[in-house]
């Protein structure tokens, strides 16, 4: 009974020149078909030159970008989080005699654990 509610309610508002669409619907053959090519996907491109001031506040990160001033404090909130998280699990494994090493600051320390 819906649709068929649903179907007349659609003839109607077509019938009507104010509701008609002047372009396809989004779930239309014709509206997918129409779709152009996508163009490719630009996420972090600088659309104006960065001010000097500005780099001079930032610095630079391990992952290529400079860090803005406001994330440089939650950055390093994170990385000592992860820090006290591998000197939690170096403590455990000692616990149960292992040597686990840990990171600290400056340090390149690979983390492979060594029997005792």
């Amino acid at each position: 009974m819906r649709d068929a509610i649903s179907r007349a309610l659609v003839r109607v508002l077509d019938v009507l020149p104010w509701t008609r669409r002047t372009s396809p619907g989004r779930h239309t053959v014709q509206y997918l078909a129409d779709r152009p090519e996508p163009g490719p996907l630009v996420i972090c491109a600088a659309r104006t030159p960065v001010p000097v001031h500005v780099l001079a506040r930032s610095v630079p990160s391990p992952w290529g970008h400079r860090v803005p001033p406001y994330l440089r404090d939650w950055i390093g909130e994170q990385e000592e989080r992860e820090r006290q998280h591998e000197r939690r699990a170096a403590v455990a494994a000692a616990t149960l005699g292992l040597d686990l090493p840990f990171t600290f600051d400056g340090s390149d320390v690979a983390r492979v654990g060594v029997s005792a």
